[in-house]
């Protein structure tokens, strides 16, 4: 049985379920976060939710790392809505926030104990970076995922213009708890050897400002962050990966029974 107590799964988890707690939600890059409504946040939320419906319009969807629980509360309408979360916190405010979703503690690490072919589509932002082995987690989506099924996911991007610039303030390395930070085309490769064909590899544009000394960061961001700006709101993709702070991979599920077919 995984996970009893006493046991190393449950230890790690609880571990995890520590790293992850309140305070995880109110420091470091999420410190100077705004959750209100029109902040980058809330726009950010709302794209990606637009992402998934583009390419998926119904069916079972589930969000590994849902944190707060916002983006699972904008696809409750057309979807059967199911998010995990190693941190008890998180979970608690996702139950308020999205309250139709199924919510639980769980590490990606888990994701098995679905059945088999269980989800249409399957968000991951700003998670494999944390994960120890986001190979087997790869595997693991596509496992529990139907033919065809969406897979969005969104990573720092290590080919971001500005990095040596931020140093140690960029936002892959300021966070401890990203544990596995690579390269765009890496991460691509991963997916397309866990059975997904990539649709899409693009940036969000650059928004991790100030990038410059002595001017003003709400200036730096208006220049900087138009191409970013005009992307949320038209709900495009078409940011280059060399102009964007994260990665975004969307991909689909290969049909394996298809492919073999004369």
């Amino acid at each position: 049985m995984k996970n009893t107590p006493g046991t190393p799964e449950k230890r790690n988890l609880d571990e995890k379920t520590r790293a992850f707690d309140e305070g995880y939600f109110h420091s470091g890059n999420y410190e100077s976060v705004n959750f209100g409504r029109f902040s980058q946040y809330w726009w950010a939320r709302r794209y990606y939710a637009g992402l998934v419906r583009r390419f998926k319009r119904s069916g079972r969807v589930l969000e590994i790392g849902c944190g707060l629980g916002h983006l699972l509360l904008r696809l409750e309408k057309g979807f059967e809505t199911y998010g995990i979360d190693v941190s008890e916190f998180a979970i608690e405010r996702a139950r308020e926030a999205a309250p139709s979703a199924h919510l639980q503690v769980m590490p990606a690490q888990d994701i098995d104990t679905f059945e088999q072919g269980f989800f249409d589509a399957i968000v991951g932002l700003h998670v494999i970076e944390h994960l120890e082995d986001p190979e087997s987690v790869l595997r693991k989506c596509a496992h529990i995922s139907k033919p065809g099924a969406l897979i969005l996911l969104a990573t720092p991007n290590l080919r971001a213009p500005f990095i040596r610039l931020k140093g140690s303030e960029w936002h892959g390395y300021k966070d401890p708890t990203h544990i596995n930070l690579k390269y765009p085309e890496e991460w691509r490769r991963l997916v397309e050897a866990s059975g997904y064909r990539v649709l899409k590899l693009f940036s969000d544009g650059l928004w991790n400002v100030p990038y410059l000394p002595w001017i003003p960061a709400k200036l730096q961001l208006a220049v900087f962050g138009l191409p970013a700006a005009l992307q949320l709101a038209v709900g495009g993709a078409f940011n280059p990966i060399r102009l964007g702070e994260s990665a975004i991979i969307i991909a689909r599920k290969v049909d394996a029974k298809a492919k073999e077919s004369p």
